[in-house]
């Protein structure tokens, strides 16, 4: 049953009968484990390199993103990039788990707000602030989200086995990205986020609804945690994003 509130956002329905759902009109032609990715360049790259097939695509009015086969000795998995902002990932979610996926890995970047962070470091979200509307329509109104608790785990296993140096904690979803005021940064600092991003909300809230895991990797880009922004060239650490991308790869194949 709907309650009703002040905030249309906050009107959550629990019952699962939406009018449109992806299954309907989308068929199962994918593996069971995906790497989601907004790295385009380096997605490009990997596919020239390994000559990955194109199993399907995600379709939309503005573009259609293809969906790769990568196969390997253990199994094959695909590879995809998602739609931005936290509707895009929600959609994104919804119509590779219609199309078969059953379990996730996320690599993307997200704007820094600690005091000294060094542009390039990993930072896998346990949790994310709900700043924005579409977790809304999945989970019932509540601050925060955690990511699931037991991909979480697997990734920083996998991370150590690796030697690569990371951080967890809480990050940041907002709708606005040119609404991150300085108060609003020192607030959300506050609580104990380390990053802003615009999809982990989204990503989690999903994850959480169908029950299936997920888990993100995130890497500190630019600086928002100053009076003034600064880029770091974020959009060009090719070698962190490449880097990355491989390692959620990796971490895919143990799900």
């Amino acid at each position: 049953m709907i309650e009703k509130a002040q905030y249309p956002v906050c009107e959550f329905d629990p019952k699962r009968d939406p009018v449109i759902h992806p299954a309907n009109f989308l068929e199962k032609v994918l593996p069971a484990t995906c790497v989601i990715t907004f790295f385009k360049k380096e997605l490009e790259q990997l596919v020239q390199q390994k000559g990955l097939p194109i199993l399907g695509h995600l379709h939309s009015e503005v573009l259609d993103i293809p969906i790769y086969q990568y196969a390997c000795e253990e199994q094959t998995l695909c590879i995809a990039m998602a739609f931005c902002g936290a509707p895009g990932a929600a959609v994104t979610l919804e119509e590779l788990h219609a199309m078969g996926c059953e379990k996730f890995i996320v690599c993307g970047a997200a704007g820094a707000l600690a005091k000294n962070s060094r542009v390039g470091e990993i930072i896998v979200p346990v949790s994310a602030l709900r700043d924005e509307g579409t977790s809304y329509h999945y989970i019932a109104p509540s601050r925060e989200i955690e990511c699931h608790k037991e991909t979480v785990d697997r990734v920083l296993a996998c991370l150590r086995q690796m030697g690569i140096p990371f951080c967890t904690g809480k990050t940041w979803t907002t709708d606005a990205i040119y609404r991150e005021t300085p108060d609003l940064v020192e607030l959300r600092r506050g609580e104990g986020c380390l990053t802003v991003e615009m999809e982990a909300a989204a990503f989690f809230a999903v994850s959480r609804y169908y029950g299936f895991p997920l888990a993100q990797l995130l890497y500190a880009g630019d600086d928002v945690s100053g009076e003034v922004w600064d880029c770091r060239d974020w959009d060009r650490q090719k070698s962190v994003r490449y880097n990355l991308l491989c390692c959620a790869i990796e971490i895919a194949k143990t799900l």
